[in-house]
């Protein structure tokens, strides 16, 4: 998928998210997306939302066809409070939180006091795209890009009839 692709498909998620804020669907309407929640987990200078939406138009694995890992007690927290069919392993925010002295290394970076990124989870728990919602100079972008590709893929969490793609919204602050 490309970038543009993704972009577009970010900002009709959120188009619509904002725009069922507004004006709720009626549980009757099945064709339109809905929001599922907007639960938040903080953790030291690291915080996740979830973003998470149904769309019909998107991939949807059932739960016979997920592979569920077992769940520490940490990450049953986690799954909870964002609301969310994936959750992230119990060391990611741990691990996102070690990374902020080297996103703010720079002179550049150190002008921000925090950075937000839009984080794709496809159906199957894995990271299949990112979009900064943070103007960023090409130096962070790419320290970013990095502490993306190390995220791990999400586990599934049990109870959920259908697994679809899932956005986060990650957000890191220098302090």
């Amino acid at each position: 998928m490309t970038k543009t692709a993704l972009s577009i498909k970010i900002f009709v998620a959120f188009l619509s998210v904002t725009l069922i804020s507004v004006h709720p669907i009626q549980p009757s309407s099945a064709q339109a997306a809905s929001i599922v929640s907007k639960a938040e987990v903080n953790y030291n200078k690291v915080s996740f939302r979830n973003l998470a939406y149904e769309n019909l138009e998107t991939e949807i694995v059932s739960s016979e066809e997920v592979i569920y890992l077992p769940l520490t007690v940490k990450e049953k927290e986690i799954a909870h409070d964002l609301a969310s069919s994936w959750v992230w392993p119990e060391y990611t925010l741990d691990m996102i939180d070690s990374y902020s002295p080297f996103l703010f290394r720079t002179k550049k970076s150190r002008e921000y006091e925090e950075v937000k990124v839009l984080v794709k989870v496809d159906f199957r728990g894995k990271v299949s795209g990112y979009e900064f919602v943070t103007e960023l100079d090409k130096g962070t972008q790419e320290r970013l890009d990095y502490l993306i590709r190390k995220l791990p893929a999400c586990k599934a969490v049990p109870g959920y009839p259908t697994y679809n793609s899932t956005t986060f919204e990650l957000t890191i602050r220098k302090e």
